[in-house]
């Protein structure tokens, strides 16, 4: 199960309780504070390929500060938490609305931990030789966040299910996703490399998906930063039109900043039509969209084509 969009609580570590103690000989106050508690913060880990160990345990707290000593000693700092996330994870906090998208190593603080309280030496004055107050430590902060992660990809490859998107992801890159002559054969976002470029094949859109057939749109956020968009027609369809439009119109639903964006229609499993047909089909698509590259993962000379295109 591939799972991108979580809500996590997390919760800084309390302070540790400041302490009443006196000196043995000379008798005045020398109760230590209390130690400050643990940080949580989030930083990338590009090792990690989703959120489903968030999806597991989804509450998160450092350590306490620990209580102070005698001889004014402050008590131990709680350890930080550090939680790690995959590169391009965007963390929402729901109580502000505030988000952060992790796209570097640097560590960005989720709850601060409770400052310690003061020990009885803190309370001391001219006036008040032999204080037996003592404060608490303070509670750390708790904060609940949405963790929506979204892969990080140069290229995406989108189209109608049995398209051949994952076909073309596996020729290109060995990316060894599982194909079949069935829809909804990729059921989450598979990712490959191909020449220090990142190519992202997303799971195969029906019409109406953007209300939730199928297997839905959610899995769009993952081109929304890709810099160019792959749409794969299959040149066996007996309406090409067609589905460049029902994806498009998903697209737009989406969100139409979508179609702003660069695409390029792959007229994929050319080797399943005569020459006729597949250049009828492109005379079609061609209304709507000029850079047309029909290709099949059997023709070498087309593959290079594309190839060209992802250098």
């Amino acid at each position: 199960m591939f799972i991108d969009e979580v809500e996590i609580i997390v919760k800084g570590g309390n302070g540790g309780n400041g302490v009443v103690s006196f000196y043995p000989m000379k008798k005045g106050p020398d109760g230590g504070d209390g130690g400050s508690g643990g940080n949580v913060f989030a930083i990338v880990d590009q090792q990690i390929p989703n959120l489903n160990k968030y999806a597991e345990k989804k509450s998160y707290k450092a350590d306490n500060g620990k209580p102070g000593g005698s001889y004014r000693k402050t008590g131990i700092s709680g350890s930080d938490l550090t939680l790690k996330f995959p590169l391009g994870t965007v963390l929402t906090d729901l109580s502000t609305g505030s988000s952060v998208e992790l796209m570097d190593e640097n560590k960005v603080l989720l709850s601060k931990g409770g400052d310690g309280g003061r020990g009885n030496n803190a309370f001391k004055t001219s006036t008040h030789q032999v204080p037996r107050e003592w404060e608490p430590g303070f509670e750390g902060q708790e904060k609940q966040y949405k963790v929506i992660m979204r892969l990080i990809a140069d290229y995406g490859l989108i189209g109608l299910p049995n398209a051949g998107k994952s076909s073309l992801l596996n020729v290109l890159t060995a990316a060894n996703v599982k194909t079949a002559s069935y829809p909804f054969t990729t059921l989450e976002p598979n990712l490959g490399a191909f020449n220090g470029k990142i190519i992202g094949d997303i799971p195969g859109l029906i019409e109406g998906a953007s209300q939730g057939k199928g297997l839905g749109v959610k899995f769009l956020k993952h081109i929304e930063k890709v810099s160019l968009i792959f749409h794969c027609i299959a040149s066996d369809s007996a309406d090409v039109e067609a589905d460049y439009n029902i994806v498009n119109s998903e697209l737009e639903r989406f969100n139409s900043a979508l179609l702003e964006k660069e695409q390029i229609i792959l007229l994929t499993k050319k080797d399943l039509s005569v020459k006729v047909e597949l250049d009828q089909k492109i005379n079609v698509l061609k209304k709507f969209n000029k850079q047309i590259l029909p290709i099949s993962i059997y023709d070498s000379e087309s593959l290079d084509n594309l190839k060209s295109i992802l250098r």
